[in-house]
This record gives C-alpha cells, structure tokens and sequence, in this order.
C-alpha cells in the first residue's frame, strides 16, 4: 500500500499524443527530404518536373529561395508548431494529489481550478481505446457524490491509469476510513 500523504503531481503524457507526434515525425521528416526531392525532379526527363525543381521566389525576408529550401523551412516551422502543440497540450492540464483532497488546474494563463475531498469522490472509471491500452495511457474520470460538473474530473492521457486508479481508490477509502 502506498502512502497517502505523499503529494503527486500528474500531467497528460506526451506518448498520449501518438496522433501528434506522427505529424511531428512526418513534418521533420518531409522537411529534411525536402531538397533530396527537388535534387530527384531535377534528374527525371519530363521538362515539367524539371521546371518545378528549377522554380525560385521572391520572398521578403529570406530573399531569393528555392522550391527546396522553401520546402525544408516549411516542413521543419510545421514541425516546431506542431512540438509547441504537443508541449502547451502537456501543461494545460495538471492534477494534483494532495493527503486529503485533488486538486485540479486548467489553462495556462486563466486557469480553472477546483478541488475535491477524496471522502466524496465516487469510483474513479477508467476510459480508453485500443490504441491507449497498447501505449498504457487513458482517462481517468472521478465524480463527486455531491453531482454536478464542477465536481468531477477529468484526467485526459494519463499515464498507467489502472495505477491511478489504485492510488485514488486507496486514498478514497482511507478518508472514508477516518470517517
């Protein structure tokens, strides 16, 4: 049995964000191959793609650039905001365990927050889908017997929630307990 006057600190986790995290790779990757593509449609017969490679702009602060470096700065920006994406989804939502009640906190800027005793949060549900089950992340949903949406919570792409849950059904009944 662990022990329930430890404070935990709990944020979604990044392999949680699998779907993300494919665009990051793609992004970075397109961009890196980027000029080897343009180097390849230089060297193909067709006048066409021959004219494509060739093609450079006009661009106010990067000068005169061509269709691979242009290619290679997109793919590599598309990647950075997609990392910032995955980064700001991270810490938008933390969730804190205290000895004696959660605490949750929402936002960067405006938070939302809220906090709820454990001897009045019901059995936490666990939520996921194949995918979560193979990454070992899901939601965990625990709800106030006292109702309403400001007393439940929500803990999207959390890391092992089955351990989670473990640790909040041991904390609910030890507050219960001390009833």
């Amino acid at each position: 049995m662990s022990d329930t006057s430890e404070t935990i600190v709990i944020r979604p986790a990044v392999r949680a964000f699998y779907g993300r995290l494919i665009v990051l790779f793609l992004l970075l990757a397109g961009g890196l191959a980027a000029p080897a593509g343009v180097s390849w449609l230089a060297d193909q017969d067709a006048e066409f793609l021959q004219r494509i490679a060739a093609t450079s702009l006009e661009l106010p602060l990067l000068g005169e650039t061509g269709v691979g470096v242009l290619g290679m700065a997109t793919g590599i920006l598309g990647a950075l905001i997609v990392a910032l994406w995955i980064t700001l989804s991270r810490y938008y939502f933390t969730w804190t365990l205290h000895a004696d009640y959660m605490h949750a906190s929402i936002g960067l800027v405006a938070n939302k927050e809220r906090a709820m005793y454990y001897e009045n949060a019901r059995i936490p549900t666990i939520r996921r889908g194949i995918v979560d089950r193979l990454l070992l992340v899901g939601s965990l949903e625990v709800s106030s017997s006292g109702g309403g949406d400001e007393g439940e919570f929500h803990m999207q792409h959390v890391s092992n929630p089955k351990r989670l849950k473990r640790l909040l059904m041991e904390r609910i009944e030890a507050a219960r307990a001390r009833n």
